[in-house]
């Protein structure tokens, strides 16, 4: 088979169907952080709340405020001039666990509010600044549905690459009703279900759809004997239900499981344990630390296994650091990596701009991760798709969701197929739509790391979500 050379860094990788609160990233030593909103380019800040009190947000200043101007850069986008202040606002917003022991999405906040700087220095959405209010929901189911409620009742008209992973099904309650569109989030199960696709408007199937396409890597390189070393939940039984089918349509055996409890410091007994059932590739759903730790142990051991696993848990550095060892994992992600081929994606350089611009270490080039890349990717879409197919004046929800019902084949510059993101993969009649009936954009990137460039080479062949899981293993390949 033949790739082309990417260079790439990872993302967090959010686990599984029905395993919403589970570990997605290694646990770090929180640091303190502030809710902020972003108004423009002004931010107010409010000290986060504790965990038993609501998540406190700051509301959207009316304090006219330049616009941040983005990066200066010889690129494919528009630019009309710094928004309009006297113009009403879009009041836009984000929840995720910022910085805690159990998942840490930072980055993608932090993006967040770069690539809503940069787009509104470029004219905003149709002249009218955005303005981004941020709330932190520290891992805590109740502080979750919070956020939400606060969103609701302060008049945000979208959420962007939102991640809601502890209360999935409170936050739909409460967003549903109200009209309130989520474009870009980061879906949990219960957000890919039939029953969310009036507010949802997601990039690929989410910790779901990454886990599921580790598995035809595995197959692609001649492997059909599938190991899974996963985290430590009882929800792990539904992934592997929903995994048969692709299964028996390739010929492949899931030969067994293992779970990594928490608190585990033997980590070569499941490789072990993988290998005395005849494991011969062996896919990671698991958190960043233990998926490392896992890799690291079989590196020891010196076992010929492979593993497959997610550019959300894996960067170039972290694949780098296995030597030669690194070509033995497979990897997959919905979009690109920020460090690929800017010959083949020449946005990348744009976005690349917008996100450094943030002075942010981890928004540097060779630091950006998947999730903060969607934050970017997110916002272009947003503003491209009430621009070209909404009435940016009308700055409602229902316009807002009028206009993401109306657009197709939006222009992505090639990082996904072009979207229509009302366009449902599946019909209503299929089996499998009460699951994944909200899936518009199913297709993901696939690769291997090259110890020999140091980099990672991406296969042309692109796995598409809902063929693969519903046993549909023969497909074209998606319109460039």
């Amino acid at each position: 088979m033949k790739f082309t050379k990417l260079m790439a860094v990872g993302t967090t990788l959010a686990v599984g169907i029905a395993l919403a609160a589970l570990p997605a990233t290694a646990a770090k030593k929180p640091t303190k952080r502030k809710t902020t909103t972003t108004t423009k380019a002004k931010v107010a800040t409010t000290a986060v709340p504790s965990p038993a009190a609501p998540a406190s947000t700051t509301p959207a200043s009316t304090t006219p405020a330049p616009a941040a101007t983005p990066a200066k850069t010889k690129g494919l986008l528009w630019d009309n001039g710094p928004c309009k202040a006297a113009l009403p606002e879009y009041k836009v917003g984000i929840i995720a666990p910022f910085q805690t022991p159990v998942l840490s999405l930072i980055d993608q906040v932090n993006a967040m509010e770069a690539s809503v700087k940069a787009f509104n220095g470029r004219g905003g959405v149709g002249g009218h600044c955005m303005a981004l209010t941020t709330c932190d929901d520290k891992a805590n189911p109740n502080q979750e549905v919070d956020c939400a409620r606060q969103f609701v009742d302060k008049g945000i008209v979208a959420t962007l690459n939102d991640t809601t992973p502890f209360n999935p099904q409170g936050v739909i309650d409460l967003f549903l009703p109200a009209g309130l569109p989520r474009v870009g989030v980061s879906p949990q199960s219960q957000d890919l279900a039939a029953a969310s696709i009036p507010i949802t408007y997601a990039f690929g199937a989410g910790g779901a759809g990454t886990t599921l396409m580790m598995v035809p890597p595995c197959i692609a390189h001649g492997f059909k004997k599938i190991g899974m070393i996963n985290v430590d939940s009882p929800g792990i039984a539904g992934l592997i239900g929903l995994m048969q089918t692709m299964l028996k349509a390739y010929g492949a055996t899931l030969v067994g499981n293992v779970a990594v409890p928490a608190g585990t410091t033997d980590f070569q007994q499941f490789t072990l344990a993988m290998e005395s059932k005849g494991a011969e590739c062996t896919i990671l759903p698991l958190g960043e630390n233990e998926a490392k730790q896992v890799l690291r142990a079989a590196q020891q051991l010196g076992g010929k296994m492979r593993f497959s696993g997610s550019l959300g848990t894996f960067g170039l550095a972290d694949l780098a650091s296995f030597g030669n060892f690194g070509e033995f994992i497979y990897l997959n992600a919905e979009l690109p990596p920020a460090t690929a081929s800017q010959t083949t994606w020449p946005i990348l350089k744009e976005a690349i701009a917008d996100l450094g611009a943030s002075g942010k270490p981890e928004l540097q080039k060779d630091q950006i991760k998947s999730s903060p890349l969607r934050s970017w990717v997110t916002v272009y879409a947003f503003v491209k798709v009430i621009e070209q197919f909404g009435k940016p004046d009308d700055v409602s929800r229902k316009a807002i969701t009028d206009a993401f019902n109306k657009a197709t084949n939006v222009d992505m510059f090639g990082l996904t197929p072009p979207w229509t993101p009302s366009g449902r993969v599946l019909p209503s009649t299929h089996p499998f739509y009460s699951f994944f009936g909200a899936v518009s954009m199913p297709w993901y990137y696939q690769g291997q790391f090259n110890s020999a460039t140091n980099s990672i080479d991406v296969s042309p062949n692109k796995l598409m979500f809902t063929n693969e899981v519903t046993g549909i293993i023969d497909y074209p390949q998606p319109p460039k």
